[in-house]
Order: C-alpha cells, then structure tokens, then sequence
C-alpha cells in the first residue's frame, strides 16, 4: 500500500507566496501556440474575435498562467488594479471607463492619468486596454502587460482588439 504524500505547511505557504509573487510582477500571456481559439487574430474572412476566443487568451490554466491569477492578477476580486477580466460581462466595464485610483490590492498605477480602458466611437478600438497589451508599444503608464512570460503574439494582440472594436462602435 502506498503511503499519501502529504506536503507540509511551510512548503504549502512557500509555493503559494511564490505563485502570488510571480504573479504580483504580472501576468503572463497565453505560451499556448497550439492555434487554438484566439490565436490567429481576427476571426476568418476578417470578422472580429469573439469574446471566448479573448477569455481563452486573458484565463488562467494549467498551461496558460494567463491574466487571471487569483489573488495576483485580474481575478474576480479585481486584486490587479481593481480590473477584473473573469466575471461575466466584463468587457462592459471598459469604454469609457477610467481606472480607480483605489480598487485592488494592487494599485492601478494609471489612474488620474485622464486615460481610459477603451475609447468610445473608436475603430479600431483605441485606450489603455490596447496601449498596454499592444505588443509593439510602449505602455503609456505603468507597466506593458503582460509584464512576466511573454507579449501577446501579434494575432493575440488583433484578437482582443477586432474583438474591443466591437464595443467601442
């Protein structure tokens, strides 16, 4: 009979600090290259992504840190910068919106800045959401995202935004 592994708490303590570390620094992009959903830009014929193609791209698993590491990054909690990329209809908190200077555990280093998430009337889509995850740009504020692992590749980044230019018309 095989004997149950059991972990001790302060190697349960070290990992979790580690996981919540990694993510503090920023959250990483999808390292799944496999064209999946998401990944091959807009959709075909030129029609716009489609918000599980950008949720695949944005969500945490196992072989995707993601932007949605919880209690580091864009959870439910909005723990990063108050911004919350997992509870449904999340995507109507970006046009016109500003970033609040005080939600999160992590502090939006952006806000009061007179920016934006999404520009309204814009196409394509223009504003922070874009100017911090377009891989070929510097942020305006704050950090690129994803800050740790790798940008979003260029069909990741026409993904999310054929898909942000459906809410900014």
């Amino acid at each position: 009979m095989k004997r149950p592994v059991s972990i001790s708490q302060s190697v349960r303590v070290f990992v979790t600090a580690v996981a919540i570390g990694v993510g503090v620094i920023g959250c990483a992009a999808g390292g799944d290259t496999t064209g999946g959903a998401g990944m091959g830009g807009a959709g075909a014929g030129g029609a716009a992504c489609a918000l599980a193609d950008v949720n695949k791209i944005f969500m945490s698993t196992p072989t995707n840190t993601g932007c949605t590491v919880i209690s580091a990054c864009h959870d439910n909690a909005g723990t990063a910068a108050g911004l919350d990329l997992t509870t449904a209809g999340w995507q109507n908190m970006l046009v016109g919106r500003a970033p609040s200077a005080t939600a999160g555990a992590l502090k939006s280093m952006c806000a009061g800045k007179g920016l934006v998430y999404l520009n309204s009337g814009s196409n394509p889509a223009t504003g922070l959401f874009i100017d911090k995850l377009n891989p070929a740009a510097a942020a305006p504020c704050g950090v690129h995202m994803p800050n740790l692992g790798t940008m979003l590749t260029p069909q990741q980044f026409s993904c999310v935004q054929s898909f942000a230019t459906t809410l900014t018309k």
